[in-house]
């Protein structure tokens, strides 16, 4: 099957470092690679409390890739992903978090979609979402991921949803 390639874009994954990513999502985001669906000058930044720089954050998405992928193991489409792949270290529920760096980091270019993926505990995502709210990461084309399941129960539910939709529109959100 030939997929269509998406415009290019920035994809921030809080929790960069967890089991979902290095079990499911990075492996995903290198799949989508070799099918020619993520443009070369897209730029996927994993972050996480964990203290690392780029090449120790593609060091560890090697290895989960190359643990998830079934096919002959070709390290030069591999090295290429990898210049793709960012890390920024911060508590990102942290008072002290330095989103200013971030937002830098990310600078956005006019229209370019962001999206931040949270690969997080539910608990986190209100105060993660009020965080790119209170620094200037929330406003459109920004799209924000956010894990089921969502909360532990209908009411914690409710509370998540309430506190992601007092900062993103609806329709900037995907479950």
């Amino acid at each position: 099957a030939k997929f269509v390639p998406v415009d290019p874009f920035d994809l921030v994954i809080f929790g960069g470092t967890g089991d979902l990513s290095r079990r499911k999502l990075l492996p995903a985001l290198f799949h989508r690679w070799l099918d020619g669906q993520i443009p070369s000058n897209s730029r996927i930044i994993g972050s996480a409390r964990t203290n690392m720089d780029d090449n120790g954050y593609r060091d560890f998405a090697r290895a989960a890739c190359k643990a998830a992928t079934r096919e002959d193991w070709d390290e030069t489409v591999w090295q290429d992903f990898a210049n793709i792949l960012f890390y920024y270290p911060m508590d990102a529920t942290s008072a002290d978090a330095d989103w200013t760096s971030l937002r830098t980091k990310l600078d956005p270019v006019e229209g370019r979609p962001c999206i931040f993926y949270l690969a997080t505990s539910p608990r986190l995502y209100v105060q993660i979402a009020e965080a790119l709210g209170q620094n200037g990461l929330s406003s459109d084309p920004v799209r924000l991921v956010l894990e089921k399941p969502i909360g532990t129960d209908l009411n914690s539910a409710r509370e998540i949803n309430e506190g992601v939709a007092a900062v993103f529109a609806e329709n900037q959100v995907y479950r």
